[in-house]
């Protein structure tokens, strides 16, 4: 089976994982001239979700002859079905090898508002001993109710974590299937109804059209004054700039995003200026030893799945 692999973060990993597979020849490209040039023959191609892009998906439609599956080295899968692929063929994604990284972002983003570490690090940053301006806004997750939007790999994971914390964890999915690292389980259509109850919202959902801004001006109208917002998924699911108003104005506590719309964000969005928020560039999935080490072993189960003409696992439809 030949392989193309267009990707950097990780890539020494899987090549390591692969090198010794039989039957398995990795070729590894790194544009998308050099990925036309090899994908005529190949049967497996592996790429970060943010490395296709309409080229790569034209290259695919008009030179992959005999390619049968597309292995995302990413959790997400958007611009896969953004831009398209040929069809009967596979895709898979990677979300297990970046659950626990992308969970702890999510529960590190959480505790860093509700502790206040902005203004934290903005007394340190002007040498002020202030413990009044962040003691009496401080909270924790203990004893609270905190809504996961979305529960794949990476909610779960969350929600596994948030328990640990002590607190009541609330899944909002489409099909409200119970879990064993969530204490209620419903329909996502039930949003609105959490809202008012909830301590914080972490949005773990995968990316579609239909949760463009699905928190909003009226969402955070509906949330408690003491709620805190985070976002590890994709940043057109919270309208942005309803978000830097409810900060300023105290509709909400707090807010941690590691994504934003648009990416990157202007240095003149209001968001920059919100109170209580943390920022992050879109790197909760930052793979580091652990991670890169997980998602070569994601690819491997997979290539030896596949060989032996077993399922595959993590199939995903974009």
């Amino acid at each position: 089976m030949k392989a193309v692999m267009r990707a950097r973060l990780g890539a020494a990993a899987i090549q390591a994982r692969l090198k010794h597979v039989p039957g398995v020849e990795l070729v590894v490209v790194d544009t998308e001239e050099e990925l036309a040039a090899a994908i005529p023959e190949t049967e497996l191609l592996l790429l970060p979700d943010s490395h296709y892009s309409a080229e790569t998906a034209q290259i695919l439609k008009t030179r992959a002859n005999k390619l049968a599956w597309i292995q995302l080295l990413s959790a997400g899968y958007d611009a896969v079905g953004r831009h398209g692929y040929p069809a009967n063929i596979a895709v898979t994604n990677a979300g297990p090898a970046f659950a626990p990284a992308v969970a702890t972002q999510a529960l590190g983003l959480l505790l860093g508002v509700q502790r206040q570490f902005p203004i934290l690090l903005a007394d340190q940053k002007k040498h002020a001993w202030d413990k009044g301006g962040a003691r009496e806004r401080c909270t924790a997750p203990i004893d609270s109710t905190i809504a996961v939007l979305g529960f794949g790999y990476i909610g779960s994971e969350i929600g596994r974590l948030l328990q640990a914390f002590g607190a009541h964890v609330v899944a909002l999915t489409r099909s409200a299937k119970p879990h064993p690292h969530a204490d209620e389980s419903l329909s996502i259509k039930e949003l609105r109804a959490v809202l008012t109850r909830a301590d914080a919202v972490v949005i773990a959902l995968a990316a579609s059209p239909e949760t463009r801004h699905l928190i909003g001006a009226e969402e955070f109208a509906l949330m408690k004054r003491s709620a805190y917002l985070v976002n590890i998924a994709r940043g057109y699911i919270v309208d942005g700039e309803a978000l830097a108003v409810a900060l300023r104005d105290g509709t909400i506590a707090g807010a941690g995003l590691d994504v934003t719309e648009p990416e990157p964000l202007p240095p003149g969005h209001p968001l920059w200026d919100a109170p209580n928020l943390i920022i992050a560039p879109h790197m909760a999935g930052a793979p580091g030893t652990v991670t890169a080490k997980r998602l070569a072993q994601v690819v491997f189960d997979n290539v030896t799945r596949h060989l032996k003409g077993e399922t595959l696992a993590h199939s995903v439809t974009p």
